[in-house]
């Protein structure tokens, strides 16, 4: 097996797919938004209100906080990780229960390869919001990368659990569910992403790999035309070729 298309190896809440800055939200919301979502799939914002009368030492404390998730969040998307990971340290010293600030030092982490620090930052980010499914999805990536596909399975099952239609996590639950050998499995996760999102390369890539497994070779061709398609008219020249490549190593 040449090459798994892991898409978006680690899911952000300013769904950045691969950095394509998808927030369409009113300017009135727009500091809420980039707080409340940072780094996976479009959501909407809370109208939450902060307290008019808010204690003085609180709100010194809830700015600065914001004030350094934000800087964190302007140098991931630079791709200054590690001067990231400051800004969201101190964030956490001003408010240690901030869910955005351990969620995004966590995908900080996974960018810089240090794994097990992203799993304790994504997994306090799930014990303080277990409803995020983008939480799960990325722990579930690290436990991907790390070769624990057990784990990487439980948390994508999760994550679709909270959000069937989270076509990456069908997506992952496939690759997870191929690199342990369980194809039938991979096949049906790669199709209902395909299902979900009909223009979603790397599901068609994917499958593919997973049809050569099944001996279909075929149709396996024809997913990976179909993806080579795809990317090439989504400019993605680098994975069509790959695709392409993949389609002529069949025999």
């Amino acid at each position: 097996m040449d090459c798994i298309f892991l898409t978006k190896m680690f899911v952000s809440r300013l769904r950045v797919d691969y950095w394509r800055n998808r927030l369409n939200f009113p300017p009135s919301w727009q500091l809420f938004c980039l707080l409340g979502w940072l780094l996976g799939s479009t959501f909407a914002c809370s109208q939450q209100t902060p307290p008019l009368t808010p204690v003085i030492e609180e709100a010194v404390v809830s700015v600065n906080a914001i004030e350094l998730v934000q800087q964190g969040i302007e140098k991931t998307r630079n791709g200054d990780y590690q001067q990231a990971l400051s800004d969201f340290s101190n964030a956490l010293q001003d408010n240690p229960r901030d869910v955005n600030a351990y969620f995004n030092r966590g995908f900080a982490y996974a960018q810089l390869g240090n794994f097990e620090s992203a799993l304790a930052d994504f997994s306090q980010t799930i014990t303080l919001d277990p409803n995020l499914v983008e939480a799960y999805i990325n722990r579930g990536n690290v436990y991907l990368q790390l070769a624990e596909y057990d784990s990487a399975i439980a948390d994508y099952t999760q994550a679709l659990q909270l959000n069937p239609t989270e076509v990456f996590a069908h997506n992952n639950l496939g690759l997870a569910y191929l690199n342990s050998g369980k194809t039938k499995l991979a096949w049906s996760e790669f199709s209902r992403a395909i299902q979900l999102d009909s223009f979603y390369g790397e599901a068609y890539f994917n499958r593919g790999l997973t049809l050569i497994e099944l001996g279909k070779t075929p149709s396996a061709k024809s997913d990976f035309q179909k993806a080579a398609q795809l990317w090439q008219q989504q400019g993605d020249r680098a994975s069509s070729q790959a695709a392409l490549e993949q389609l002529q190593s069949i025999k």
